[in-house]
């Protein structure tokens, strides 16, 4: 149970803990953290890697929680690795691909979808007069936290955001200016097929504030779930599309492939043979649930869309995606 005491830890005291949750106690964000020691956070998603560490006995028993000012400590005592690169994406479209093939390299840590992360980028929705040089200063410290080296040999550090976090993409360059950025998506239709199947918390209206999608909260819970759907997944999109600075447009058709020369070129790293090894044995997994082998989806999803998904899709997302497409083919980056 975590105590008053823990308040009081300090950074110094908080070698091998993870940051992993942020809790707001009177508009002011509480941290906290359990103990990872050496342990990479490989799972595909960072909630999954905390579940599995929360497992252990240790971790049931004692845990910190500070202040936001002790990531500071730290910041400032024992810096993580700055990111070599950020992941975008519309969801549902080869970004959970991407950064497990990342996370199956030695000297890569990779961070997919992290919630403490999540957090700062909202947390003006919670405290009230928070400016942009407050957030940007906590998703700093919280990104460093993050980026420890856990082995002391990692190299590489890469993090998959949450989808809608790309519509806070200007804050977080400005947070990391020098750090490039991929934005995937895939076909309108295939992504609903998905997201309808089994929604994530940004295609479920009210979850996520509204606001953040460009609507009203009492026009959301009006809408059908297709129309929700199109309209929040199309303001993902456009975000990408109207702040490209340093960053490129990757398509999922364009995946696995882009993965041997293309995003890692674009990165700045390079591969061994060994590496290329484990590339081409992850790319050959299903994404989400290795365990199991990676199945083409694309004809099936396309052969379930209902005349209403297609309908949505044509009037919100298509004319932006076809914006995307043309950004793509002229590789228009801007560096």
């Amino acid at each position: 149970m975590v105590s008053e005491m823990d308040l009081r830890t300090n950074a110094a005291q908080l070698d091998g803990w993870v940051p992993i949750q942020v809790k707001w106690q009177q508009s002011r964000p509480l941290v906290e953290w359990c103990y990872a020691g050496a342990r990479p956070l490989n799972e595909p998603f960072f909630d999954q890697a905390i579940q599995t560490l929360m497992q252990q006995p240790f971790n049931l028993l004692f845990r910190h929680q500070t202040s936001i000012e002790t990531l500071a400590e730290l910041y400032e005592i024992k810096p993580g690795l700055q990111p070599t690169g950020f992941i975008f994406h519309m969801s549902r479209c080869g970004s959970t691909l991407v950064s497990q093939m990342l996370a199956a390299l030695p000297r890569t840590i990779v961070v997919s979808e992290a919630s403490p992360i999540d957090a700062i980028l909202r947390a003006h929705f919670r405290v009230p007069g928070l400016t942009d040089d407050g957030r940007i200063d906590w998703l700093r410290w919280v990104v460093s936290a993050l980026g420890q080296q856990r082995l002391g040999d990692e190299k590489h550090f890469f993090i998959k955001l949450d989808c809608w976090n790309t519509l806070i993409l200007p804050l977080i360059h400005r947070a990391f200016p020098n750090v490039p950025w991929i934005f995937l998506y895939r076909n309108p239709v295939e992504v609903m097929v998905s997201q309808l199947r089994r929604r994530g918390a940004h295609m479920v209206p009210g979850v996520i504030e509204p606001s953040l999608f460009g609507m009203e909260d009492h026009a959301i819970f009006q809408m059908q779930a297709e129309e929700y759907s199109a309209r929040a997944l199309a303001k993902v999109c456009e975000a990408a599309l109207e702040y490209q600075e340093g960053g490129m447009l990757v398509n999922y058709t364009q995946l696995p492939e882009a993965m041997w020369d293309l995003i890692p070129k674009f990165f700045g790293i390079e591969y061994s043979q060994s590496d290329i090894k484990i590339l081409n044995r992850v790319s050959r997994l299903d994404a989400k649930n290795p365990s199991l082998h990676f199945t083409n989806d694309t004809d099936a999803k396309n052969r379930s869309a209902t005349d209403v998904m297609h309908s949505m899709a044509d009037e919100w997302i298509v004319p932006i995606y076809e914006r995307l497409e043309a950004a793509r083919k002229a590789c228009r980056i801007v560096s």
